[in-house]
């Protein structure tokens, strides 16, 4: 059993006034839903031939008076099919250019990683049908269906079949919503003055700014941004706990920002696992010690795993190699077991 998302469009009141689509001149977009489900709209034609008994259907529509009266009428047809069913609102996303950017698509990336978490903890996984609505809508559907590891459905009224993107193991690299969480969250809590986040971001790498947009007087995380942070926050609790040891902290607080940006992006793999296992990534040494990852690398970490978590004792750069060899040679857990240690953000 799966939750079926849809966003919604208009088509269905796009065939009222189609004689080949309703022959029969019916006026009220239901009839039409019952007459022939799936002549009637591209939502009713993906719907009936996606969900099965059992499955939960969710139809999310756009801040508009036709998106909302199709999704009523969608709702209440295949309720009456016995399936569970529910209407949301996409608030902000409608015919108004400036509000569909800042507010609407940043609204549908918020509600869609909601149902797809509450689709998760109700052990009916999602499933994404991303055949109705406004085509950026369909876009960031579809990336967060990426994202979110969730498969992405499409039919067009002319299709005789649905067309299914299956849920992809793309490795997506967090690393930086990770570090940079405080500031990514206090952005995403509201528009922030301009003048204030400028004076923030240079404190911060330049690939953050191009998460962002701005009005003016105001900034705020772009669409993309906002699917970004809500899909790591949804993955967040997947990853394997890192502690850095008080040396291995050091050394990142050490560098400046690129470096550092790298390190971070080296333990975020770590963390993640490569393939499932992060040690099939790495090469064992004595002791218990993994050198992650192995082969030619310009940067490195000296790992273990204990209690179930992995413990980064030392990270070295590209212009170590005589520390790097030393540490290949004499790294020895028990000389930092009871050292300072702290968990990676």
């Amino acid at each position: 059993m799966k939750t079926i998302i849809s966003t919604v469009g208009t088509s269905l009141l796009g065939n009222l006034n189609n004689p080949r689509r309703n022959p029969s001149g019916l006026t009220d977009p239901y009839d039409l839903l019952r007459a022939n489900p799936q002549e009637a709209s591209a939502e009713a034609n993906a719907v009936t031939r996606l969900a099965q008994e059992g499955d939960d259907l969710v139809f999310l529509h756009s801040d508009t008076e036709e998106s909302e009266r199709c999704a009523a009428a969608l709702n209440r047809y295949f309720a009456e099919q016995g399936h569970r069913t529910r209407m949301e609102r996409i608030v902000g996303l409608s015919y108004n250019e400036k509000g569909f950017v800042s507010h609407g698509l940043r609204e549908l990336v918020r509600l869609l990683s909601r149902e797809i978490r509450l689709a998760s903890r109700s052990h009916k996984p999602a499933h994404l049908n991303a055949t109705g609505g406004f085509k950026a809508e369909i876009a960031y559907a579809t990336a967060l269906g990426l994202m979110f590891g969730v498969p992405v459905s499409y039919i067009h009224e002319k299709f005789d079949d649905v067309i299914t993107l299956p849920a992809t193991p793309i490795a997506w690299d967090y690393s930086l919503f990770a570090w940079y969480r405080d500031f990514f969250e206090w952005i995403d809590a509201e528009p922030r003055p301009t003048a204030e986040v400028k004076t923030r971001l240079t404190a911060l790498p330049d690939t953050v700014a191009l998460l962002l947009e701005e009005d003016g007087e105001h900034t705020f995380l772009s669409p993309l941004g906002e699917a970004y942070l809500e899909a790591y926050r949804g993955e967040a609790d997947q990853r394997q706990k890192v502690m850095l040891s008080a040396q291995a902290r050091a050394t990142l607080e050490a560098q400046n920002l690129s470096t550092r940006t790298a390190f971070l992006q080296l333990l975020e793999r770590l963390r993640k696992g490569e393939a499932g296992d992060w040690q099939r990534s790495a090469e064992t040494l004595s002791g218990g010690i993994s050198k992650f990852p192995k082969g030619h690398s310009a940067l490195r970490a000296f790992v273990t795993e204990r209690d179930g978590l992995l413990h980064v004792l030392e990270l070295s750069g590209h212009r170590e190699e005589r520390r790097y060899q030393e540490l290949m040679q004499t790294i020895r857990w028990s000389a930092y077991e009871h050292g300072d240690w702290s968990a990676l953000p």
